[in-house]
């Protein structure tokens, strides 16, 4: 159901060593933008330069929720009339989204996990960058509109299940878009709750958030009985590992090492979340207790 709420002002940001913290103005309405088309092969990981990150000013505003494309109607009727001109089902929409490029550890995240994706039979993928410069197009830039449209890329009638990854700065209030309509916003649950009715559906659905305050996305309406919510931070913590010199987050370098070892998402959550507090301990740092939903529905979801 689409829900439409009011802006909501982002809280003072408190800087602190190695929080995923982000950055950037205030966004304006969003604008409808083609649909992507799948980014070439990932390139090989790079890691940061050894510079700090400039601290600037948090956007005062939220992405507002706003019209999104209705879902393609249902075709299973028609499917079970013509079953032999029907082409094979693909098995997941897959969606990679860095949110900042202030660093390299985002865009790394989604090239590492688009490749382990790409390899799985019967998955179609899009990922978006925030650095114009790596980008195919403008069509590949995360921004607003150009989320909303590779979701609906990649989710279209004929995928069963949906995967969406994202992973930038966060703050109590959202995740952080360094290119949202040219200036930075966040993104609120509530919006991305939004997305994923229209495009997802009741459809088994995978979310994972890797940014501070990432378990805001546990709330506001995300808790729905088809979905599975992957979070790298409780929603009054930071996460660590977003130095300059850091090849990938910690919560993300543990999600990924631990991708290839597991079979089931409570044991890639259970595993990711035991080597972030071995790391974080090593840190000194205050945990930030990654967190998880398993819908009723999706309990026993196979991983792709």
């Amino acid at each position: 159901m689409m829900r439409f709420g009011k802006f909501l002002s982002v809280l003072p940001l408190i800087a602190m060593l190695g929080g995923c913290f982000g950055s950037g103005q205030q966004t304006a309405e969003p604008a409808a933008a083609p649909a992507t088309a799948p980014v070439a092969a990932p390139a090989a990981e790079v890691a940061a330069p050894e510079t700090t990150v400039p601290e600037t000013t948090m956007p005062e505003t939220t992405i507002p929720e706003a019209a999104a494309p209705q879902p393609a109607p249902d075709s299973n009727a028609q499917q079970q009339t013509a079953i032999a001109s029907v082409p094979r089902k693909n098995e997941w929409g897959a969606l990679f989204v860095a949110g900042d490029h202030s660093i390299k550890a985002f865009d790394n995240a989604t090239r590492r996990f688009y490749s382990l994706i790409e390899r799985k039979p019967d998955v179609v993928m899009s990922r978006l960058t925030s650095d114009p410069s790596i980008a195919p197009s403008e069509n590949e830039i995360a921004d607003v509109g150009t989320i909303d449209a590779a979701l609906g890329y990649v989710t279209k009638s004929q995928q069963e299940k949906c995967l969406v990854f994202m992973t930038s700065h966060g703050t109590k209030d959202g995740f952080y878009l360094s290119q949202a309509s040219g200036t930075g916003a966040l993104l609120p649950p509530r919006v991305l709750d939004q997305w994923l009715d229209n495009h997802c559906g009741t459809r088994p659905t995978v979310v994972i958030v890797s940014a501070c305050y990432s378990g805001i996305f546990l709330h506001d309406g995300m808790e729905q009985p088809n979905r599975i919510i992957l979070t790298a931070a409780r929603d009054d913590r930071p996460s660590f590992g977003c130095g300059a010199g850091q090849v990938y987050t910690y919560y993300d370098k543990c999600l990924l090492d631990s991708w290839t070892w597991v079979y089931t998402w409570a044991e890639l959550y259970d595993r990711t979340k035991a080597c972030v507090a071995e790391r974080e301990a090593e840190l000194g740092a205050t945990p930030s207790e990654p967190q998880a939903y398993f819908g009723a529905d999706v309990a026993n979801l196979a991983m792709p």
